[in-house]
């Protein structure tokens, strides 16, 4: 270990992040026992800064103040400087923003720039992006340095006194609160509509104003209350919004991350794999529930740019694409009136500008147009221009256009192999797959399944990240969440012993190492984690859905194939656990509503075994069916321990079905026709 830090080590990092900062004039250190150490024997705080590679203003920050010589020299001077991947490490990312929140008053974002006692590496002082002078009422960078510095030098008590109180104050918040039970099931349901609906925008869809987020997990809990027309509007409302302005790629597929405005119409232009994983499985569960074929091409162009722009060699999905190219934030995608015309035919010309708002003013910047749903299909359809020919001319026109902005300087990409987010991924493709009845995406979902099987998951113990051949990070809550119910998806269409000895394995890690064994609580990180200021738990959702309400939802469907008890209690501890804050926010808490209702309201699951004629027959007519788990149990495969439920399946000679309703199945049924009215009864 050096005496002083000046040597950036960030070099050798995994991270395409961290590389970014390699080459930087400050002393970056990874977060790592070394530059822990060295913080506290020379004494000096801990400036930690946490971003991730597609943040506009991350780069905006690095490139005036890191690579800035003279604000290098007092970072350097007076700090040990911690740079974070917050993909590689949302546990440090989740711990710091909530210390932001309280030291605050607000919430956070990225940049992240916290700055941290080196003995216990509790915060004294956060913020986001900080300029290199004095702009809109923030003091410049190199100013606050000076400050922090001195307050250090002469008034360390006072700081440690009221990091102290911060540090209390994110033990509180971590600690598992007890819970009187989860109170009522419909008590909850109906706050979570009543919350969405008191936010939600009437008149543009989505929830409250710019900057606007899809909140896929608040969507997906609404979509399941099939009954509710209040949640099924809203739902339907802001998919088609979402789908027609601007947080749509028209022309390559996909979902940029946020709109900048209550309208859609602007957004940051960084796409995010995790963004697009949920925006998938709930455009392919909309397409299917209201039979929208515009929601169907959603998907189909949302997979193509999948492949297209973000398949990694050996299976998988990079992590994200940047905002910005060398050219600018934005610049890859949007378009000026000449660009458009000079690549289009005469009578595509005219067809396009009026579908996409380029006979208008500009939308981006007052000179150029990103491209927004203008009109209607059927308001472009006149006698001498039938429907077929107008998409025929526009899917002409997009792909000429798509040519033509492929010849750009492209976005960086994130090339990270994430587990959590592939998990995602693998999920809402199978899903998709399965409802829109895509093999092809079913095929896709299971190499990515098997990528992270043996990339991350094949280690002890499991990893979070990989790429170039290393790995990095221990897996957490948010990692076997998404891996379990993976394979949960993918087991439905083809039961690989594979995959269900993975969803065991995964199933008891989850259970052993993440809940807390007296209140049943489940928390981000691992009990065999390095210690960190405090140990979050996983209940909020954010853009993804919370770590605790996701594993909650693959062991209930776990405990339901296998027959296990002991998964659905631990599913059932983990609601109940996050009781109180569910009856603060239900909306907060969306994803742990939805495994809340299937531990009230169990999802069918309809086991088949048998000769391939007629139950691959039988399988085929119920796989697509979203309000079902169907399961076709296969002969003499090699699964570790066949649970007692599934066993006599294996050796069925004649054509079986077995419903189950919760902990309850009935008798076997051995016709289809039998099998098909039970299903449409109603459970006695």
């Amino acid at each position: 270990m050096t005496d002083t830090p000046t040597e950036n080590r960030l070099g050798d990092a995994l991270s395409p992040y961290l590389l970014q900062h390699a080459d930087n004039p400050v002393a970056w250190q990874p977060w790592d026992r070394e530059a822990l150490a060295m913080a506290r024997t020379l004494d000096r705080p801990i400036l930690l800064s946490i971003g991730y590679s597609a943040c506009h203003w991350c780069h905006v920050m690095a490139h005036e103040s890191f690579e800035n010589d003279a604000i290098a020299e007092r970072m350097n001077a007076y700090f040990v400087n911690i740079k974070v991947d917050r993909e590689e490490r949302p546990d440090l990312d989740r711990i710091y923003q909530l210390a932001h929140q309280l030291l605050t008053g607000r919430g956070g974002g990225w940049p992240l720039t916290v700055f941290l006692d080196p003995a216990s590496q509790a915060p004294f002082f956060a913020g986001t992006y900080f300029p290199p002078e004095p702009r809109h009422g923030m003091i410049a960078f190199g100013d606050l340095l000076e400050r922090i510095h001195q307050v250090w030098t002469t008034r360390r008590e006072e700081l440690r006194a009221q990091h102290l109180q911060v540090q209390e104050a994110l033990q509180a918040i971590s600690s598992p609160q007890g819970s009187d039970g989860p109170g009522s099931f419909e008590a909850a349901t109906e706050a979570l509509t009543a919350e969405a609906a008191a936010r939600f925008d009437a008149d543009n869809g989505g929830f409250g104003s710019g900057p606007k987020f899809p909140q896929a997990p608040l969507l997906a809990a609404l979509m399941d209350a099939e009954d509710d027309e209040q949640a099924g509007q809203m739902v339907g409302d802001s998919l088609t919004v979402m789908a027609r302005h601007g947080l749509h790629d028209h022309l390559a597929g996909g979902f940029f991350r946020y709109c900048v405005d209550a309208a859609w119409e602007v957004p940051h232009f960084e796409k995010m794999l995790s963004d697009n994983a949920l925006l998938l499985g709930l455009y392919a569960r909309a397409a299917e529930r209201w039979d929208r074929s515009d929601f169907r091409i959603v998907c189909e162009r949302l997979v193509d740019w999948l492949d297209a722009e973000m398949t990694l060699d050996g299976g998988g999905f990079a992590a994200s694409l940047d905002a910005d190219n060398e050219d600018g934030e934005g610049a890859y995608y949007v378009w000026q009136r000449r660009q458009v015309e000079a690549v289009l035919a005469p009578d595509e010309r005219e067809l396009f500008a009026e579908r996409f708002g380029l006979d208008g003013p500009p939308n981006f910047e007052r000179r150029h147009w990103h491209l927004v749903v203008a009109r209607s299909m059927g308001e472009l359809v006149r006698p001498e221009r039938p429907a077929d020919q107008v998409d025929r001319l526009l899917e002409s026109a997009r792909q000429k256009l798509l040519d033509e902005r492929r010849q750009r300087s492209a976005p960086g990409r994130d090339d990270k192999l994430l587990g959590a987010w592939n998990g995602m991924l693998a999920e809402n493709l199978a899903r998709a797959g399965r409802l829109l009845e895509r093999e092809d995406w079913l095929e896709r979902a299971g190499e990515t399944l098997d990528a992270l099987a043996v990339r991350l998951f094949g280690q002890d113990p499991p990893r979070a990240v990989w790429r170039e051949g290393r790995s990095t990070a221990n897996a957490l809550l948010d990692d076997h969440a998404a891996v379990l119910s993976a394979c949960l998806q993918l087991l439905q269409w083809r039961f690989e012993p594979r995959w269900f000895n993975l969803a065991r394995r995964v199933g008891r890690r989850i259970v052993e190492q993440f809940a807390d064994p007296v209140g049943g609580g489940l928390y981000l990180t691992p009990s065999e984690h390095e210690p960190l200021l405090t140990r979050p738990l996983a209940h909020a959702d954010d853009a993804t859905p919370g770590g605790a309400g996701h594993a909650a939802l693959g062991l209930i469907a776990l405990g339901h194939l296998t027959g296990d008890a002991k998964l659905l209690d631990a599913a059932f501890n983990a609601v109940s656990a996050a009781g109180g804050e569910i009856r603060r926010s239900a909306s907060a808490h969306a994803t742990l509503v939805r495994a809340w209702r299937q531990l009230e309201v169990p999802v069918p699951q309809v086991l088949l075994a048998g000769p391939e004629d007629p139950v691959g027959g039988w399988h085929a007519r119920l796989l697509n069916r979203p309000e079902l788990n169907v399961f076709r149990i296969p002969e003499a495969s090699p699964v570790e321990e066949l649970p007692d439920l599934l066993a006599p399946l294996q050796a069925a000679t004649r054509p079986t079905a077995i419903i189950c309703r919760g902990r309850e199945c009935l008798a076997p049924i051995h016709d289809l026709v039998a099998l098909e009215a039970e299903l449409a009864s109603p459970p006695a």
